[in-house]
């Protein structure tokens, strides 16, 4: 924000929630210091919605188009419902009007930061699933797709036109790669499986593309000028 006193008003709170707090006049100034930025790091970003040299919906576009993916919280002393849903349909977080009441900016910055610490944590669950994932042959892999679907071992060695000792068999090596002790555990982590499958775009229990069967390999906002609240103390 190229107002000062909003800057220092939102770094007293931002201090208050025990986060730390970095403030820029521009959105020129706001991409320079993105080259250096550390993405691993959570947070979220306050922007004003007009401010001096890049505005605020497009440092958005232009971030989500380098892959910057924290939550963005506008600010404006002239919002209008069409710029309003403009921001939220372009990927903001929050929309708040000026002057900022302490509370609702408060309740805003804890909202986005939870959600940019449950957003990475959910991708480096998924990333570490995937590893283990690669590991099973496709034999596992269809048990596995059965055990989904909560499906005993005599239903799944029935469909599968095998033995029940071989899906019992195929059932503890999955254990042992997937790294799990209870069935219950290994059920738990069939459905999980096949809900990164869906993300990847497969589908549920469709193949991956260009490998039939396989489960896919995955590879996780944007921001604008103002204050930028990064990783607490």
């Amino acid at each position: 924000d190229e107002n000062q006193a909003t800057g220092e008003a939102i770094r007293k709170l931002a201090a208050m929630m025990n986060l730390r707090c970095e403030v820029f006049a521009s959105g020129l100034a706001f991409l320079e210091f993105l080259k250096t930025f550390d993405h691993a790091q959570w947070g979220c970003v306050v922007t004003e919605l007009k401010v001096p040299g890049v505005n605020g919906l497009q440092l958005l576009e232009a971030l989500v188009a380098q892959g910057v993916m924290l939550p963005v919280i506008f600010v404006s002393g002239c919002g209008t419902l069409p710029i309003a849903v403009r921001a939220m349909r372009a990927g903001a977080f929050h929309f708040l009007e000026k002057p900022l009441h302490d509370q609702e900016l408060w309740d805003a910055l804890d909202e986005a930061v939870t959600s940019d610490r449950e957003h990475r944590d959910a991708a480096r669950y998924a990333a570490a699933l995937r590893e283990r994932l690669a590991t099973l042959t496709l034999k596992e892999e269809q048990v596995l797709r059965k055990i989904a679907d909560g499906k005993a071992n005599r239903a799944i060695a029935k469909e599968l036109d095998v033995s029940i000792r071989t899906i019992e068999v195929r059932r503890k090596t999955l254990m042992r790669k997937l790294g799990v002790e209870d069935p219950e555990d290994l059920l738990g982590l069939a459905i999980s499986a096949c809900k990164v499958h869906a993300l990847d775009g497969g589908g549920p229990y469709a193949p991956s593309r260009g490998a039939p069967g396989r489960w896919p390999n995955g590879n996780g906002r944007r921001a604008g000028p103002g204050v930028m609240m990064r990783d607490r103390w």
